[in-house]
């Protein structure tokens, strides 16, 4: 089928002309002409009946992976200042994922594909424009999703542990398959969020955004077994039958942020717990669709218990569980999800093992 690759680097020329056409005011004209020297792609000058204009020098990729975004975006900038000084360098490419998105956009540069995902910030226009977010020829990696239970407990062992570290060290200390967290690994490497010799130990990792990468693919409500309840003597109450109850549990979501953070208090008290039914009737909880004030969650899981921690009387995810549940909760948590995110760059040597 014609869209099981890439469209090649003539049809992106031509692809991301008609994308501009498209999103920009008809009293705009876009003009394609080679790029001086045959360094760059292409040029191409955007216009307007107001007399304002933009010139754009764009570099075509193929296809672009995070990891290959910093020498692109040197590249780009590099032909700019050397063949059109006053032109706004530009990527363009099939697809731009999320993260290469932002990379770029740190880096200064410009982008856009032909799924419609668009940066341009010239002296006279800027553009922004959102395409697809998932990619429609993916690379045949061993691994496309951070989705399951596997990537689950990798992504946890390599979040929560201080690099460097092997392979099967890490893999040994967590109880997680080397194989999966070579897959796991290798994901990761191609989004530019860890940083390992060929060969040879894990030296950084990028825990914030890998943790990002994770939401993406991960929801709190739905990677896990949800039922909802009514506990009709308030969140104080439960708070009481968890600091006295023998029952393994770990409290998540904004329940469990406000003892890392304190902020408003919480309507809901969202609660990992192994059987739903027996914490259900332990905690005296009514089975509802509406008017809900506990969550229990069957874990995908075990590892949602691993590496708990007590705050105030409370036992909570250990904070990489918390950022992620929070960053794919309902409501609010994923704000809260970004000031658990600021606790753990603050207390990195408190939860990072």
């Amino acid at each position: 089928m014609a869209n099981e690759r890439p469209p090649t680097e003539t049809r992106i020329a031509r692809q991301v002309q008609q994308v501009l056409t498209d999103r920009l005011p008809n009293t705009w004209t876009v003009r394609a002409r080679p790029a001086p020297n045959g360094q760059a792609d292409l040029v191409i000058e955007l216009g307007s009946q107001k007399d304002r204009s933009s010139t754009l020098l764009v570099t075509i990729k193929r296809s672009i992976e995070p990891r290959s975004v910093q020498d692109a975006a040197m590249q780009a900038l590099s032909l700019a200042k050397d063949s059109i000084p006053e032109a706004t360098p530009v990527i363009a490419s099939g697809y731009l994922s999320p993260r290469s998105r932002q990379l770029l956009e740190d880096f200064g540069v410009s982008y856009i594909d032909t799924t419609g995902n668009a940066r341009l910030d010239t002296t006279s226009l800027f553009v922004l424009t959102e395409g697809a977010e998932k990619d429609p020829w993916p690379h045949n990696h061993n691994l496309q999703s951070l989705r399951g239970r596997g990537a689950a407990r990798a992504m946890r062992a390599i979040v929560d542990t201080a690099p460097p570290f092997g392979v099967r060290e890490l893999a040994a200390n967590t109880q997680t398959s080397p194989a999966t967290i070579s897959r796991v690994l290798e994901l990761l490497e191609v989004e530019g969020l860890i940083d390992r010799p060929p060969r040879g130990s894990v030296l950084t990792v990028d825990w914030e955004e890998a943790i990002r990468r994770w939401a993406q693919d991960y929801d709190q409500l739905t990677s896990n077994a949800a039922t909802t309840f009514l506990a009709p003597r308030g969140i104080s109450f439960i708070e009481q039958k968890l600091q006295a109850t023998k029952l393994t549990y770990a409290a998540t979501g904004a329940f469990a942020a406000q003892r890392f953070n304190p902020i408003a208090p919480t309507q809901t008290a969202t609660i990992y717990v192994q059987d739903v039914t027996e914490a259900a009737e332990r905690f005296d909880l009514r089975e509802t669709e509406s008017g809900a004030n506990v969550i229990l969650l069957e874990p995908f899981d075990p590892v949602v218990f691993d590496r708990t921690t007590d705050r105030d009387g409370l036992q909570c995810v250990a904070p990489s569980q918390l950022a992620v549940d929070l960053l794919t909760g309902p409501g609010r948590e994923p704000s809260q999800g970004e000031e658990i995110l600021e606790w753990m760059k603050e207390n990195q040597d408190v939860w990072c093992a």
